[in-house]
């Protein structure tokens, strides 16, 4: 198999990927974005990202949640300075617990997302939306007990 026939069978294998969880890398746009960017932006940002890199069974999962998340953080910093906009309702499946999980305010919403439901670890969380290690803890408790209730 020569590189070029390799690069296009990686690339089919992210887009393919991509297509099997179109609902739930949505989810994962909106429940990190804070800005007015469409989802679907954030996806084929994502997917153009990954397509380079090889597909690998055991972890491609993690890299394309990753790559979501990195770039509504992204678009997130980039838009900072504008007004935050309503935003519309995320799609209504993917994930258990979304429609309490989309009433958080935001900071508690992406940490309760990124902690609570892909297991991101308090560091990575830290390390990707720009706060403290202790700030992502005491936002994941008061989103917590929000979800409870």
């Amino acid at each position: 198999m020569t590189s070029a026939e390799l690069q296009i069978g990686q690339e089919e294998m992210w887009r393919t990927f991509f297509d099997e969880n179109h609902d739930r890398l949505k989810i994962t746009a909106e429940m990190i974005l804070r800005c007015q960017v469409s989802p679907e932006t954030v996806l084929n940002k994502a997917l153009r990202t990954l397509e380079d890199l090889p597909w690998e069974e055991s972890i491609g999962q993690a890299h394309a949640f990753r790559a979501v998340a990195e770039i509504a953080v992204a678009y997130n910093h980039e838009t900072a300075r504008s007004p935050l906009p309503e935003k519309p309702d995320p799609v209504q499946s993917g994930f258990p617990g979304t429609s309490q999980i989309r009433m958080l305010p935001w900071p508690e919403r992406a940490v309760y997302f990124l902690c609570g439901v892909l297991h991101y670890s308090y560091q990575e969380t830290a390390l990707l939306l720009g706060m403290s290690e202790a700030n992502i803890s005491q936002l994941y408790k008061f989103a917590a007990k929000r979800v409870r209730y």
